[in-house]
């Protein structure tokens, strides 16, 4: 079976159920299915073998992106979200990695004559024309997501169906997931976690609820009016949903919340115990080539709430050390993993594959370990790490002490060039809605949790950060600004 296809037996058995719901907007799985197969017909019209076949959408985050989605997907050619957000490099960058062989624009954007463009209008109009679509195989790339760059230019990650489709199995699993759900994805689409959430809810015949643009008063109030059961986040948004209800004082009625990206600081977690209190929060850890690779469910959060949980159903982990032999429990080395959702590898980068897979295992980089009761907690990333006097450090480990403050909105630790340390462990922070704390207060706070060589030396206080379009901070670019100063005020 491939991704898509369980939308056609909803749309056959339940025609009048509400498939998506978008600002006001909805539309039933009848609908959609018919929407799909317009799409479908007229890009059939206009290649003549769809197969492999590379086709970008430009489109707005509506109902009309998943039906493109699912459209080019269910005939055998591969989709690539572009970025509305991207700039004209970073789109052209893509488009040069990728070089579609069609682009499905909304015509906010024009494109070089160089790729051939269709406008969305013009696919979506009724078709007379029946074209019979190939067969398909479960072993098909379907998609190519692009990585938001933190540390250098977008990579191109291959999917194939059955690696999504093992996963929607897990999912219903874990998180007891079932058609009867009314699910809110109200990130953008063109990232990976968004996009999964969106088509496992079509996938199981739910109702999904999705935005065209995040914001987070309209969707708090759907959450207050919708009888919406799942939602989908990342911290971030959690944060400001928070600050709605502080203001409205509304108590939210989910059932549940499924957050990826980041761990969640300790006092979102008594927000949410406040805010949502029917609600079983979950958070994952994953990774756009690893997909789901462990969950931290609300009982495990009750006893290893700073680990990242244990591994997800059909997930092997494995921590390695350096030789690549086995490391013991509690023993920080790199996290390997093998199951059947990993990605298919990097478009055009056969140098970065093979630095992820090893032997049938695959890594992203990330340093961690497993507990005698199987429990995983990360201690950061192996590009990210920093060495101070000789002694490894992962920033990662530091943020989080440091994000256990509330007074702290955000922060970064970097690593300046230093001729004594070599380098220098410096805090960038930004505060929380006017509080601050003293930096002695900082470093006596660092003190208490981390060995002195972690503690920052140094701390800088910005109103704001730099982001990227997957909406975390631009490390990178943070640690060549200060950097750059660094070296000018020498």
């Amino acid at each position: 079976m491939i991704i898509g296809d369980t939308i056609k037996h909803t749309a056959a058995t339940f025609p009048e159920r509400i498939a998506i719901h978008c600002d006001g907007a909805d539309l039933s799985y009848q609908d959609f299915q018919q929407l799909i197969l317009t799409i479908q017909q007229n890009v059939l019209c206009t290649l003549e073998n769809p197969i492999k076949k590379r086709i970008a959408m430009h489109v707005q985050n509506d109902a009309t992106f998943l039906a493109t989605f699912l459209a080019i997907t269910g005939i055998g050619a591969i989709a690539i979200p572009l970025d509305p957000k991207w700039s004209d490099l970073e789109v052209d960058h893509i488009l040069n990695d990728c070089k579609p062989d069609l682009i499905i624009s909304n015509g906010i954007r024009e494109f070089s004559a160089t790729y051939p463009t269709a406008y969305l209008e013009d696919l979506i109009k009724h078709s007379h024309t029946t074209v019979k679509g190939p067969v398909v195989g479960e072993d098909s790339l379907f998609y190519i997501g692009y990585t938001s760059g933190t540390t250098g230019k977008p990579k191109g990650y291959l999917r194939t169906h059955d690696s999504w489709y093992e996963s929607f199995n897990g999912t219903n699993q874990v998180f007891n997931l079932s058609s009867s759900e009314v699910i809110s994805s109200p990130g953008p689409l063109v990232h990976s976690h968004f996009l999964y959430a969106a088509i496992h809810a079509l996938h199981i015949g739910a109702t999904l609820h999705i935005t065209k643009k995040f914001n987070e008063r309209m969707v708090y109030e759907q959450l207050c009016t919708s009888n919406i059961t799942t939602l989908f986040l990342v911290p971030t948004m959690f944060q400001a949903l928070a600050e709605q209800f502080e203001e409205l004082q509304q108590t939210l009625s989910l059932n549940r919340v499924i957050s990826a990206g980041a761990k969640w600081e300790p006092h979102l977690k008594e927000k949410a115990a406040t805010i949502m209190p029917n609600a079983d929060v979950f958070e994952f850890y994953g990774a756009s080539e690893l997909s789901f690779v462990s969950v931290l469910d609300p009982k495990a959060n009750q006893v290893k709430p700073e680990s990242v949980g244990r591994p997800f159903p059909g997930v092997e982990v494995s921590i390695k050390r350096g030789d690549q032999t086995e490391a013991l429990p509690n023993e920080i080395g790199m996290l390997y993993v093998r199951s059947p959702h990993l990605f298919s590898g990097y478009l055009n980068q056969p140098e970065a594959t093979k630095e992820v897979f090893s032997n049938g295992w695959a890594t992203v980089g990330d340093i961690g370990y497993v507990d005698e009761e199987g429990f995983i907690t990360l201690v950061g990333r192996d590009k990210n790490k920093l060495i101070t006097g000789g002694l490894n450090v992962y920033p990662e480990e530091v943020e989080q002490v440091l994000s256990s403050l509330e007074e702290i909105h955000e922060v970064i630790v970097i690593g300046l060039l230093d001729d004594y340390w070599g380098e220098k462990l410096v805090a960038i922070l930004s505060w929380r809605n006017g509080m601050q704390l003293t930096e002695e207060q900082l470093k006596q706070h660092c003190k208490t949790h981390l060995a002195t060589y972690k503690c920052p030396r140094q701390f800088i206080e910005v109103p704001f950060f730099p982001y990227t379009s997957s909406g975390k901070i631009a490390r990178r670019q943070v640690m060549e600004q200060f950097q750059q100063r660094e070296t000018q005020r020498k």
